[in-house]
């Protein structure tokens, strides 16, 4: 119980940042694909 309270805590602490950063990621992407759309 305590090994797995220890793995949701350190998820929830230390990836939380790496799921912002592939949000962020995702969005960029998003817009350059509807740039090109757009351009054609």
């Amino acid at each position: 119980m305590n090994h797995a309270n220890g793995w949701m805590n350190g998820w929830l602490g230390g990836g939380m940042w790496l799921w912002t950063v592939i949000g962020v990621l995702v969005v960029v992407l998003l817009v350059v694909v509807i740039k090109k759309l757009l351009k054609k």
